[in-house]
């Protein structure tokens, strides 16, 4: 078990992991790509750094600061509801495992009458020049995600619907600044002290499978035993183990391969790794060239 200064530092490192992105502006009244790079956290949302992306290509057209806009990688929309970190690993980690690409994450800038909302959540408000207000829905579904999770982790919502205006500020602005001490501060005040957990929220992702298992989990067994992460993938995953008890592909979570604390107990991994919205994501890649 790590001290307490270990956490805080593997937590820090978390909060601020990062993937380099190349994104290229899909506009076909453009003959060559522009192509915008940068920087994003893994344990942060895209269209929180839309308006610099925005701001950068409407120089090549002003349309797209007064339309929608989407991500697409290999032409399929991408959910922008989800931590960036857990949509690289969804969708490319497993390219990076076959050694077909590097670890930078190519994307596609779309913007046009016709929004993929069969696919993405739309973005329905605009500032009062008429321009896309990102900030807004992303607010929204962000905080009903951790309404989601706040009642499984209680047994109700009450935690965060009884947050005071300048505490429920504090927290979207702590999220949308990347800042981990402000929002550990109000983070704490919706989960219970002295892990008194009703249940844990846990979310297992299989890429190129459309399957996502939204998992309630009880931390602890009805003999009061605790609930290990091999449990849980044995639960719901179980061809994941094979006859002599060897996972037969690679888990991971924030990108890292965990397969070596498989025998932790889930409420130690997930309060390690829980992401921003109170969810842990779990990857699972079942290929053989997942064994690494």
């Amino acid at each position: 078990m790590q001290s307490s200064n270990e956490l805080i530092e593997i937590k820090d490192k978390l909060w601020n992991g990062s993937i380099n992105v190349r994104i290229l502006m899909g506009d076909d009244n453009i003959k060559d790509p522009k192509e915008f790079l940068i920087t994003v956290y893994r344990n942060s949302y895209f269209p929180i750094y839309f308006p610099s992306v925005i701001t950068y290509f409407q120089k090549y057209n002003e349309k797209i600061k007064y339309m929608p806009v989407w991500l697409e990688y290999e032409t399929v929309p991408i959910k922008w509801n989800l931590p960036i970190g857990v949509l690289y690993d969804l969708l490319h980690l497993s390219s990076i495992v076959q050694n077909r690409e590097d670890s930078s994450w190519t994307l596609t800038l779309r913007f046009s009458d016709d929004y993929p909302t069969d696919q993405v959540i739309p973005f329905t408000y605009t500032d009062v020049d008429n321009s896309v207000n990102y900030n807004k829905s992303l607010k929204e579904v962000v905080v009903n995600q951790l309404k989601q999770s706040c009642f499984v982790i209680n047994g109700n919502s009450k935690p965060i619907m009884n947050l005071s205006e300048k505490d429920s500020d504090e927290l979207w602005n702590s999220i949308r600044i990347h800042n981990l001490k402000s929002f550990n501060q109000i983070n704490k005040k919706i989960i219970p002290i002295q892990k008194k957990f009703q249940k844990l929220p846990v979310k297992i992702y299989i890429p190129g499978s459309a399957t996502i298992i939204h998992a309630p989990i009880y931390p602890y067994s009805d003999s009061g035993e605790a609930v290990l992460l091999r449990d849980i993938l044995e639960e719901y995953l179980p061809d994941l183990m094979s006859s002599n008890n060897e996972t037969l592909g690679s888990i991971y979570i924030h990108g890292i391969n965990v397969e070596t604390i498989i025998n932790k107990d889930i409420i130690d991994v997930w309060e390690l790794f829980k992401h921003l919205d109170n969810f842990l994501y779990i990857i699972v890649l079942f290929s053989t060239y997942s064994t690494i």
